[in-house]
């Protein structure tokens, strides 16, 4: 997985309507807070002092990792797996805009806070 320059350079030839749903995700991790964002060359992953989500585009879709401390429902889950001994990374499939809802949000800005400033020592 080879690191990229920009998020614009992972975008690059990307299925627009892809492209759409990964912006709108984008503005639900910028609204938590400052992060780091760390594209690669198959998913672009958004940090504090630790990964706490990652989305990447297949075709029209948007495929997204929202990693928690906890295992969460949700209707656009396809796989939850722990990561570590307390995370626990959720696998979201978004297929339409209207997906990206609140309930997306609660869920990247609870990994924001939980997740993103590092979980040793807790």
């Amino acid at each position: 997985m080879a690191d990229l320059d920009s998020v614009e350079a992972y975008l690059e030839g990307k299925d627009p309507a892809g492209v759409a749903l990964f912006r709108r995700f984008e503005t639900f991790v910028e609204r938590c807070g400052f992060s780091e964002p760390a594209p690669r060359s198959s998913i672009v992953y958004w940090r504090r002092t630790r990964v706490f989500a990652g989305a990447y585009i297949e075709r029209r879709r948007l495929e997204l990792n929202i990693d928690l401390l906890r295992e969460a429902e949700h209707p656009c889950l396809i796989a939850a797996f722990p990561t570590t001994k307390r995370v626990i990374t959720h696998r979201l499939r978004i297929t339409d805009a209207a997906q990206l809802d609140e309930s997306i949000r609660a869920l990247v800005a609870e990994a924001y806070d939980d997740v993103g400033p590092g979980t040793r020592g807790g």
